[in-house]
């Protein structure tokens, strides 16, 4: 006869997840299933289905209520001290394995569950003395085998109740000082917005469009009214992405769109589909956007975090995956998220599954924003180039070069942009053309056209003239910024302009004229 050693309840236990949050998404997921079922069995309609977590950091206890079916008293005993022992359907629920609701054990001293079943006059409650489960896991004098110890750490009770309620309960009592960020609220809201099975924030402007999608491709989008402390969740997607921090964070992009992908297999069958949002693709997301990176989801429940798919080397290149948001979900049923939920088991589903992702997040995905990036270089040189110009001639107009020297070097580092420019101009023709009827980067290359290269003028200058949006002007003697200063001899305005000709050789150019308006600034006061 077997024997399964305590080490098992240590391994589904205290030594299960490396992130203790991870939880909180696991009695979600249950409860989840347990509304699915009242649902089903017309026990409450979906818009009153809740779950409600609440988080009371003084007296470090943390509860997480649904008003799902509940378990019958009879089999309720049974279910709650198996292990790794569940009669779910993995096709259809989303907690499947029997080990879940055990997360607890390692973050608290008491964890309890309760629950009624509706046309039961009694509430049942289990009661897990976790620091106990915790102190024989370390001790090693006492080894009991697996349902030994079970026996030793739980009870089992009942109390009188409403007839007609439904729930199921879990509390953490005494929650661990090891287990501090359970009990930030902050933290937890931002952790199960991200994770959890919860509606788009309302701000999205691409809601209606993810949800017309899905139907019309009969997808399920499953949602649940989850609450922390009264507080609703929504993913906090939004069609503007931002730079910064978050008390002095400004918007440097837009979601001008989104691009929806699906996946088979080479059967046919329907592994997963997508959304992807597009934008100019400027550089990486940064972290201030909560939900920057391609999500994997099944049944709507996080797998993984925002780099999934760059850990399992979807990307030739490991930035690739935070120029993007967006959300791939899983719909094959082989498709099984592992126990730890950071990916799936492998199997040759899972393999299919990479097989037909990659050439869009390897190849595509690459292309797109190296391709966005090339196109932004290009108009931004139309832009440097009018910029240069409008600079010379303001100076030109104001006399206020320093000197000949300079105002060459601004014709010849103008003369340079234009060439720049010629090329630019037409590396934008070549992706225009090539690309014409590609939908992503049509939509990128037109969103970027509206930020940069609004300037399409090309000039050319000579040592003498300067062509200006095709007016031709007549060559006039050049005065310089010294000789504005009328106050004084001309011999002193000559030996001034020596004066700024070699602080303009030996400064930065920055530097430089900041030095040159200064000095001019206070000559022109005598």
């Amino acid at each position: 006869m077997a024997i399964i050693g305590k080490n098992i309840i240590e391994n589904l236990t205290t030594a299960m997840y490396e992130d203790s949050r991870v939880i909180y998404r696991e009695y979600i997921q249950n409860s989840a299933d347990s509304i699915d079922k009242a649902i089903r069995e017309g026990l409450i309609s979906s818009d009153k289905a809740e779950i409600d977590i609440r988080i009371d950091r003084n007296n470090r206890q943390i509860t997480i209520h649904d008003n799902g079916s509940g378990i019958n008293a009879t089999i309720f005993p049974l279910v709650m001290s198996s292990v790794a022992d569940s009669t779910k359907d993995r096709n259809e629920n989303k907690g499947f394995r029997g080990i879940g609701r055990l997360g607890g054990i390692s973050s608290c001293s008491t964890l309890r569950f309760s629950t009624s079943f509706s046309g039961e006059p009694i509430k049942s409650i289990f009661t897990w003395d976790a620091k106990l489960v915790k102190d024989i896991l370390v001790d090693k004098e006492r080894n009991p085998e697996a349902s030994e110890l079970v026996d030793l750490v739980t009870e089992c009770s009942t109390e009188p109740y409403v007839v007609e309620d439904h729930f199921f309960e879990v509390e953490l009592i005494d929650v661990d000082d090891e287990a501090f960020e359970l009990l930030d609220e902050k933290e937890i809201i931002k952790y199960l917005s991200e994770v959890a099975p919860v509606p788009y924030d309302y701000a999205f402007l691409y809601i209606d469009e993810i949800k017309k999608y899905a139907k019309e491709h009969d997808y399920r989008i499953d949602e649940y009214h989850v609450f922390v402390n009264g507080k609703r969740l929504f993913k906090p997607y939004t069609d503007k992405l931002y730079e910064g921090t978050e008390d002095r964070k400004s918007k440097y992009d837009d979601i001008v769109g989104l691009k929806f992908e699906e996946f088979t297999s080479s059967s046919g069958e329907t592994l997963a589909w997508m959304w992807f949002g597009i934008s100019k693709f400027e550089k990486q997301i940064p972290a201030i956007n909560m939900m920057r990176g391609i999500r994997l989801r099944k049944g709507n429940i996080q797998i993984g975090d925002a780099q999934t798919f760059t850990t399992h080397k979807f990307f030739d290149e490991p930035r690739g995956g935070l120029f993007f948001i967006g959300e791939v979900f899983a719909v094959h049923k082989d498709l099984i998220p592992n126990a730890r939920r950071d990916y799936f088991n492998l199997n040759p589903v899972c393999r299919s599954f990479e097989d037909a992702l990659r050439p869009l997040f390897w190849n595509r995905f690459k292309k797109i924003y190296h391709y966005a990036n090339d196109y932004k270089k290009a108009l931004q040189i139309s832009d440097n180039l009018q910029a240069k110009k409008d600079e010379y001639n303001n100076k030109s107009t104001n006399g206020t070069f320093v000197d000949a020297t300079e105002k060459k070097n601004y014709e010849e580092e103008i003369e340079k942009l234009n060439e720049k420019a010629e090329k630019a101009d037409r590396t934008i023709k070549l992706r225009d053309s090539k690309e014409e009827d590609d939908e992503v980067l049509t939509k990128v290359y037109n969103a970027l056209k509206k930020e940069y290269g609004k300037s399409e003028q090309k000039v050319t200058f000579t040592s003498v003239s300067i062509q200006n949006q095709g007016a031709k002007q007549t060559p006039q003697k050049q005065t310089f910024i010294s000789q504005t200063l009328t106050q004084y001899t001309k011999s002193e305005r000559k030996l001034i302009g020596r004066i700024y000709s070699i602080i303009n050789a030996i400064l930065p150019h920055d530097m430089a004229e900041v030095v040159v308006n200064k000095v001019q600034e206070e000559l022109s006061k005598s």
